[in-house]
């Protein structure tokens, strides 16, 4: 209970730390815009704190230090590397699954003129999104939120707050906010709050998105738990992210379609099609892939411990 109350508290500091410091950072750096300032210093304040919060854990237990990253998910023990490769490829195939099955009965069509400096540049920003993105995503929300939950309330009740909160990250969108020429800390409060005007007003129009997102959460966390290493779900995560920018080089899909009901709109896991592919990944990396990884058989559900 203490560490939570401290969690609250550490969150709160950084709200306010972010919505005070906005307009000094902003003053200097004018040629940015004041909201993108303001989501910035968030993000990177949050995670400092998780990974400081972490951190202080550690030297309260006096464990090796092996343990402290293993605990974290980074268990350089296990098999790693293949982790990450069997992840990356499962994450990105199965993006690639979804495009090309939508490509020949769905709403997505080739892109023409198909242009070699365009696949080039989406495949570098790909690979490079995809690395910084599997990275601190899985560090947070599997490594820290999900590994903090868990040890508190009953694990799937732990995946399924994990993975709502991961989901509706994606949805603080404090864009339509209107910012004054000489924004003060007032305006950095109004985004603050801004972040719940997508679940306010626009709930119906996102939920197919959120529910999407919410199931991936939870293949991300089977993976963690199955494998004990964080590494397997970088690599999905990687794998998903790369896949999702790179097809843009070859594929199209109408922001609007006849189709929506079953494929979704234009992002790639807002349809039921989509929901029943990231599903199947993972109950294939439960039942198929990590078995062989582990050397170990799936236990008799997600539940176990």
């Amino acid at each position: 209970m203490k560490s939570t109350f401290k969690l609250v508290l550490v969150m709160l500091l950084v709200c306010l730390v972010s919505i005070y410091l906005t307009p000094l950072v902003y003053s200097f750096l004018p040629m940015f815009k004041f909201e993108k300032i303001f989501n910035r210093l968030i993000m990177i304040f949050t995670i400092s704190a998780a990974f400081i919060f972490v951190l202080k854990n550690q030297r309260k237990s006096g464990r090796p230090w092996s343990e402290f990253w293993k605990d974290l998910g980074f268990d350089f023990s296990a098999p790693w590397k293949k982790l990450l490769i069997y992840g990356f490829l499962s994450g990105s195939l199965a993006v690639a699954f979804i495009v090309a099955w939508e490509t020949a009965f769905g709403p997505r069509y080739l892109r023409s003129p198909i242009s070699i400096q365009d696949i080039i540049e989406r495949f570098f920003k790909g690979a490079t999104s995809g690395i910084l993105v599997g990275i601190i995503e899985e560090f947070f929300f599997r490594g820290f939120v999900f590994n903090f939950l868990r040890k508190r309330i009953p694990v799937v009740l732990a995946v399924a707050l994990a993975s709502a909160f991961y989901s509706m990250t994606h949805f603080f969108d404090n864009g339509q906010i209107f910012i004054p020429q000489r924004p003060s800390a007032s305006d950095g409060f109004r985004l603050l709050v801004g972040y719940l005007e997508p679940f306010k007003n626009h709930l119906p129009e996102i939920f197919p998105q959120f529910f999407g997102l919410f199931v991936f959460g939870i293949v991300l966390c089977v993976a963690f738990l199955r494998s004990n290493s964080l590494f397997l779900s970088i690599g999905i995560h990687a794998g998903a992210v790369f896949s999702i920018k790179f097809q843009h080089s070859f594929i199209r899909k109408p922001l609007e379609d006849l189709h929506y009901s079953i494929f979704g709109n234009s992002v790639d896991y807002d349809g039921p099609f989509e929901w029943f592919i990231l599903a199947l990944l993972g109950l294939v990396l439960w039942y198929v892939i990590l078995p062989r990884l582990t050397k170990n058989p799936p236990p008799s559900g997600p539940t176990a411990r």
